[in-house]
Formats: C-alpha cells, sequence, structure tokens
C-alpha cells in the first residue's frame, strides 16, 4: 500500500511539473532573421507576453490546454494562430516560430485636395504636460492580478497598453499625420515604448483560421511599420512623423504606448487631467490580448495627435 500511495504521489508531481512547464522558443521571419518585440498570448484568456529584441521569449505552462488557440503578431507580419500543442511543440523541439511579412504600399506623397483642414486633437502643447504616475489612476484588475501571479510575474510587469481614445468628426476621410507625447525617465532609467494605432470597433471577433473558427479581440493595428520608442535618462517629447504610413481613418480612434522595457516599475507619462467633460478617454489594459478599459471619472490626455479631415462628409457611420 506504501509504494502503491507512493507511485500516485510521484506521478502526480510529475503531472504538476509538467502543467507548470517553462517552454521556451523564438520567433524569426522566412529568412530566419529574429523578429523583435512579438506579441504571444491567448486572446481568450487576456494573456501575453513580449518577445525580446532576439525574437526569443519564455512562456509558463500553466493552465493551457492543447486546443486553446495562441496568437502570434507584429506589426509588418501576418498575425499567425496556433493552437497550443503545435505551439508547445515549437519550444520543444526548438523549431522557430515563423512569421509572414504583410504586403502594404506605402505612400510617400499624398496630395490633398483643398477642403482639407490640419488639426490637434488631444494634448495640444505635449510639452508642457507633468510627469504623473498612471498607477494613482487605474484600478487593479483583478483578472491581470490573478494571471500574473499563476505565471510567476509582477502586477506591473512588461505589456501594460495605455491609450487614448481621439475623437474625430465621424464619417469624414482623416488622416493621421503626426503623433507626439511625453516620456518621463529618472536619471538612471530607461524605457522602451511601441507606438500604437487602432480602430475603433467591437471589443471581440470571431475569424476563420486554419484551426477553425476563433474569437479575438478585435482591436485592428493601423499601423503598417513598426514604431518603437526609447527613452533614457530624462523626460523627453517624442513628436512622430506618420503622415507617410498613410493611415486613414473615418471613426474615433485610439493612439496607444505598449511598454516594452522598463528598468522602473512605475509608469510615468506626461499628461494633464479633468474631471468629467475631457477630450479623451483614458484606455488601459494588461497586454494587448486583454480588453480595454476605461478609466472612471477623470479624464487623462497624453497623447496629441494632428490629423488632416476633410471638412466634407465622406463616408456615413
Amino acid at each position: 500500500m506504501r509504494f502503491f500511495t507512493l507511485g500516485i504521489l510521484c506521478c502526480a508531481l510529475s503531472l504538476s511539473s509538467l502543467k507548470a512547464q517553462l517552454l521556451t522558443g523564438s520567433v524569426k521571419d522566412k529568412n530566419e532573421k529574429a523578429i523583435p518585440f512579438v506579441n504571444i498570448g491567448i486572446p481568450a484568456k487576456a494573456f501575453g507576453i513580449i518577445s525580446d529584441e532576439n525574437g526569443n521569449f519564455e512562456f509558463k505552462q500553466t493552465s493551457e490546454k492543447d486546443m486553446d488557440t495562441m496568437q502570434i503578431s507584429c506589426i509588418g507580419y501576418q498575425t499567425l494562430y496556433l493552437n497550443f500543442a503545435s505551439f508547445r511543440k515549437h519550444c520543444l523541439s526548438k523549431t522557430p516560430i515563423q512569421l509572414t511579412e504583410a504586403v502594404y504600399t506605402l505612400a510617400t506623397t499624398t496630395v490633398r485636395p483643398n477642403e482639407f483642414e490640419v488639426r490637434t486633437l488631444g494634448a495640444k502643447h505635449v510639452s508642457d504636460l507633468e510627469c504623473i504616475v498612471l498607477e494613482k489612476f487605474t484600478s487593479k484588475d483583478t483578472a491581470a492580478a490573478r494571471i500574473a501571479r499563476e505565471k510567476g510575474l509582477g502586477e506591473k510587469s512588461i505589456g501594460i497598453e495605455i491609450g487614448n481614445k481621439i475623437s474625430i468628426n465621424k464619417g469624414h476621410q482623416t488622416f493621421i499625420d503626426k503623433i507626439e507625447f511625453r516620456t518621463c525617465v529618472g536619471p538612471q532609467d530607461t524605457a522602451i515604448y511601441r507606438v500604437n494605432v487602432y480602430v475603433q470597433g467591437n471589443t471581440v471577433k470571431r475569424i476563420m483560421t486554419p484551426i477553425g473558427m476563433v474569437k479575438v479581440v478585435n482591436n485592428t493595428n493601423v499601423l503598417k511599420e513598426g514604431i518603437i520608442v526609447k527613452a533614457i535618462g530624462k523626460p523627453e517629447v517624442h513628436s512622430i512623423d506618420v503622415s507617410r504610413q498613410n493611415i486613414e481613418v473615418f471613426d474615433d480612434f485610439i493612439v496607444a504606448l505598449e511598454c516594452i522595457y522598463s528598468s522602473d516599475t512605475t509608469m510615468q507619462i506626461g499628461a494633464e487631467t479633468s474631471l468629467f467633460g475631457g477630450s479623451t478617454d483614458l484606455l488601459f489594459r494588461a497586454s494587448v490580448m486583454s480588453e480595454w478599459v476605461k478609466l472612471p471619472l477623470v479624464d487623462v490626455t497624453f497623447i496629441g495627435a494632428t490629423v488632416t479631415y476633410n471638412k466634407k462628409k465622406t463616408r456615413k457611420k
């Protein structure tokens, strides 16, 4: 009986070890070149990680099932969907996950008729924004905190994303030309952010993939080229010309900063706050695999967006 009990215990420990297995892998393109800062996760479980600058990653398997859908995505590449069993097989066999480049036509020059007008939305004077600690405004996301503990991560681990929803005249052809924001890091600190621009839509959608119908977060990133910003040792204003990407929208959009690396666990950003009636909404989420949460009551604006819009309505909402 003692031997039988010991056997059951050893088997249970073995299964527990397998369940909490640490998987390591890499993401590359068709030429075997590493792809940096790739988003990897399970949208249905609102959990994701980011590969490092060499495309390498670590993923701690805990409650994942073989048929759970993994999403691997990066700006400039086609999103890949794998079931977890295939993902694990890549990791255990040391076979890189391969992404295919997306094909875009980038307009070098956009000729716009006289009826177009330039306007700055969101923060008007980014250089004057005061540095604030966002943790003071964002409430504890218990689901994200639970997943972080399950994965052995801190609640402020890399991947947190903050965004401002920018309102425009709906139905009017609008081009996003410039994005501005102010990063705040201390003399001994470094932070790396990815800029993301999302069009408005439903929270989730279903799409057909090679592994069947998949429910994914419906935040379409309309950038065609990735934008990585590094802040080192001091507060700094970043002005990014995105006019070459020819980003056209007809409805409200979100400009977001995704934290890829930070030597400081407190996320600080230049911002202005107002109670009720601000022009922008502050949104945040634990990773790009999560759903956006809107900060209630207080409006926090940290993004300035210069747009060129058609004064005539060109498309119905």
